[in-house]
């Protein structure tokens, strides 16, 4: 029964990393659909959300002494964070991508709001995600994000922050 009790705390270890990662996504995606700003330097936070989070629920089931361990937390971190930072993306996308493209068309082409919003929905409706995507993407924002993978991995392996952790028999 102790056998079966390990294997499920092996498979939730790394829940927290998810749920940080996922949490880091949507205030990246609010904060963009309330200040209109895109800020990549968000994406740092899903670093440490992801890293915090990943530490936090598997240090009681994993030895994070061994490096073996060790590194493969850490690179399930990186690999969250990035996770994080496309769900970010994507729901800027879902959530703001036709307000935009209706503030875009009333600049340039001097339309109405009324007159912008059913174009904007069709160029939206004609697009995938995906480019979307990559359209609202700048090159800094992939160095924020090696940035939040590089800090989601480095985490776990802060022995100062794991000293902050109670000890497990």
């Amino acid at each position: 029964m102790q056998s079966v009790g390990k294997i499920m705390n092996t498979f939730t270890a790394p829940l927290g990393g998810l749920l940080g990662a996922m949490l880091g996504g949507v205030l990246w995606a609010k904060y963009i659909q309330w200040t209109g700003n895109t800020a990549g330097f968000i994406a740092l936070g899903i670093g440490v959300l992801t890293g915090v989070g990943m530490l936090l629920t598997s240090y009681r089931v994993i030895n994070l002494d061994e490096k073996v361990s060790l590194f493969v937390v850490s690179i399930a971190a990186a690999l969250f964070a990035v996770i994080g930072i496309f769900i970010g993306k994507y729901l800027d996308v879902q959530w703001n991508a036709v307000a935009q493209i209706t503030e875009q068309l009333i600049q340039a082409q001097n339309l109405s709001p009324e007159q912008a919003t059913p174009i904007a929905e069709t160029v939206f409706a004609g697009s995938s995600v995906w480019e979307l995507m990559r359209h609202r993407m700048a090159w800094i924002d992939l160095l924020y994000g090696a940035v939040a993978a590089f800090i989601a991995f480095r985490i776990p392996a802060f022995q100062w922050l794991r000293n902050f952790l109670p000890r497990v028999p």
